[in-house]
């Protein structure tokens, strides 16, 4: 199982989920970048974004007697250092990813890992991952595009000079660069249009499960998801956010441009999908 996306779309939460569920085996890494990092070639910098996590991992375990977190940790490290190797080789190598992917899988029914970057994949690459087992399912959300977007700057927020002292002002000039088209990154993960045609183009229906973050938190999608999926349903925190942005607001004029911008994604997604989520149709209705 891969999961594609999209970014601040509640993939954290679903990989928590299937990573508790007794029929699945995800890895301790929730976003390997294998397919991305092969797509770009950019080894060398994932390579250090790998390394680096590794040691705040290796100094979280030397500062913790809990032998269970220890141990949970020195997973994690674990997972880090195949990781890297995979990556150390510069190469595509399929066949170690997958050994990765399945090490300790036992007799789980579904082995995968959810990495958003994928959905700004090619077709074909796409369908070189529906090709590395018998049976390979995709899920993608679908997140609100306005609310997406903020979160997504947010989240970011992190690894921009001077967002630690001025967060909201940090923020808020990544949102007005976006606006001026100088974000592409971020504008990449805007575009639920090009993501759904290269999907659909790849994978056929069956494969592909498309759902509304929106109605992501409820027993009904779990259950839709386990079905998809061959699992046994399972009952989920439906309460709980995993990795919220931090809370910042933005004013409505922004709102109403970044709605405004973003309107062809509303209506590809009408198109696609049909009938939009209340949340999707009370922003195009925002005066």
């Amino acid at each position: 199982m891969f999961g594609l996306g999209a970014t601040r779309a509640g993939t954290s939460w679903l990989s928590r989920y299937l990573t508790d569920h007794p029929d699945c085996h995800m890895r301790e890494i929730k976003e390997a970048h294998y397919f991305d990092t092969l797509d770009r070639g950019n080894f060398n910098w994932r390579i250090k974004q790998l390394e680096a996590h590794r040691n705040r991992l290796v100094a979280r375990r030397e500062g913790t007697d809990d032998p269970a977190r220890r141990a949970r940790i020195g997973r994690n490290i674990a997972a880090h250092d195949e990781l890297i190797a995979i990556f150390a080789a510069r190469r595509a190598d399929h066949d170690a990813y997958l050994a990765y992917l399945h090490a300790n899988a036992g007799d789980a029914r579904v082995v995968g890992e959810i990495t958003p970057a994928y959905a700004l994949l090619d077709a074909d690459w796409l369908r070189l991952m529906r090709g590395l087992a018998p049976v390979v399912r995709f899920v993608y959300i679908l997140r609100e595009p306005v609310a997406r977007l903020w979160s997504n700057i947010r989240q970011t927020l992190p690894s921009r000079p001077g967002a630690k002292s001025d967060p909201e002002g940090t923020a808020l000039a990544m949102f007005d660069a976006w606006l001026r088209g100088e974000e592409r990154e971020i504008d990449l993960r805007c575009d639920y249009a090009a993501a759904l045609d290269r999907i659909t183009q790849a994978i056929p229906e069956q494969e592909r499960l498309l759902l509304y973050y929106e109605h992501l938190f409820t027993s009904e999608t779990v259950a839709r998801i386990c079905a998809f999926l061959g699992i046994r349903p399972m009952p989920a925190d439906t309460e709980t956010r995993v990795f919220a942005a931090e809370s910042i607001a933005l004013d409505p004029a922004r709102l109403r441009a970044a709605r405004d911008r973003l309107a062809p994604q509303y209506s590809h997604v009408r198109d696609r999908l049909g009938n939009l989520p209340p949340a999707w149709t009370a922003r195009l209705n925002e005066v």
